[in-house]
């Protein structure tokens, strides 16, 4: 079977329409504009993800350019297509999701003349088929897609084709659990955190660290919790050229987990510095061991820790400009915190969809992030009501 699809900027679709189809097509056509970075840069990326995850030969996935902006061009390319590989209702599908309106309603008009099945697929994963009868196009019954159609390619593969591989400038690490880390009980976790327990030792990686830093534990122990709740591979401290994250104040992207699941590309941002009262207390029991206490100094602490709670704000503006340059449409974030975020902070990233992780709470606020459809603990309705009374008091 022959899969005709629209290429764009949103290289998630292309993915999941095409593996969701039985029998599996062994030939893709992806139609593209002269559009660079929404169209014929996203096509050819498309190629070598399919060819470099073994999902089809190069040879087997084909390129053809079409006019952004002609609707009868864009008809007339898909019957010539149709026409040359021998096409027909039989032996072909289209999936019209990506490109342009004018492209996605000249694939369909093709379909209705043709009388050639077609699929268009939801941000929410929902496939919805439409099949010819007569000179009509009726939509049939939609059905949900399943979730882990693609959980066996790779995430750096999927970074690379949605952000150009030009943009990736470090790989950073691939980390998968070894045999210690897969014979590690879910249980010991939370005691393995409160003692600063070094989480390397449950990883194996394709090349080492060679810059330790003390910020860098939180992000092993992180990448065990999701692997041990079944994420099959976790790419570590990848970055990216400056500015690739556009409208960021970062000079330099750099990510610090990314992990393919349920048909999303996450981005994981891990932040292990004590709260800014920790913070303040330290820094004023160190003054007064050297000054004689003072209502100037103590109004000035006091000021510092204001300014410190504002700027956990900030952190969580910069994962979302990550996760929408870096995961497209489908893209998600996580922002795992040593310490708790204010309760203006937490409402900012719910009312966002960005989920915030504790450090002592690492697998059970993981756990629902990752299986949202499984019915909430006890535990978790009382850490959700705790934080919703704080955020409105």
């Amino acid at each position: 079977m022959t899969l005709l699809s629209l290429a764009s900027r949103q290289i998630w679709p292309q993915v999941l329409g095409f593996l969701h189809l039985s029998p599996r097509p062994d030939r893709l056509v992806l139609f593209h504009t002269d559009e660079e970075g929404e169209s014929a840069g996203p096509a050819r990326r498309l190629k070598e993800l399919f060819a470099g995850q073994r999902l089809l030969p190069e040879s087997a996935v084909e390129l053809v350019r079409v006019p952004h902006d002609h609707f009868g061009n864009i008809v007339e390319a898909l019957t010539a297509t149709a026409e040359r590989l021998g096409l027909d209702e039989a032996n072909c599908r289209v999936h019209f999701t990506g490109g342009n309106k004018l492209m996605a309603l000249a694939a369909a008009e093709w379909c209705r003349l043709a009388g050639t099945p077609c699929f268009y697929l939801e941000r929410d994963l929902r496939v919805f088929p439409f099949l010819p009868r007569g000179t009509d196009l009726l939509p049939q019954e939609s059905f949900q897609l399943n979730p882990h159609l693609a959980r066996e390619i790779e995430p750096l593969a999927l970074l690379r084709c949605q952000l150009g591989s030009a943009e990736v400038v470090g790989s950073g690490q691939r980390l998968t659990l070894n045999e210690r880390g897969r014979l590690l009980p879910e249980a010991e976790i939370a005691p393995l955190l409160k003692r600063d327990e070094d989480f390397r030792k449950f990883l194996a990686w394709d090349v080492p660290e060679l810059d330790d830093q003390p910020g860098f534990a939180l992000e092993f122990a992180t990448a065990v919790a999701l692997l041990k709740l079944g994420v099959p591979v976790v790419q570590r401290s990848v970055r990216l050229v400056p500015k690739v994250l556009r409208g960021s104040g970062r000079e330099e992207g750099e990510l610090d987990l990314v992990f393919n699941w349920a048909g999303k590309l996450w981005v994981v941002d891990c932040k292990d510095r004590h709260s800014p009262e920790t913070r303040v207390d330290r820094l004023r029991t160190e003054i007064l061991r050297q000054v004689t206490p003072d209502p100037r100094l103590t109004e000035l602490l006091a000021r510092l820790a204001d300014e410190l709670r504002e700027r956990d704000l900030h952190p969580l503006k910069e994962d979302l400009l990550a996760v929408a340059e870096v995961g497209g449409l489908l893209g998600r974030a996580i922002c795992v915190r040593r310490a708790p975020l204010e309760p203006q902070a937490i409402e900012f990233a719910r009312s966002r969809r960005l989920a915030v992780v504790s450090k002592a709470r690492l697998l059970a606020d993981l756990r629902p992030v990752l299986f949202p459809n499984e019915p909430a603990s006890l535990e978790q309705l009382r850490s959700l009501a705790a934080a919703r009374t704080g955020a409105t008091a």
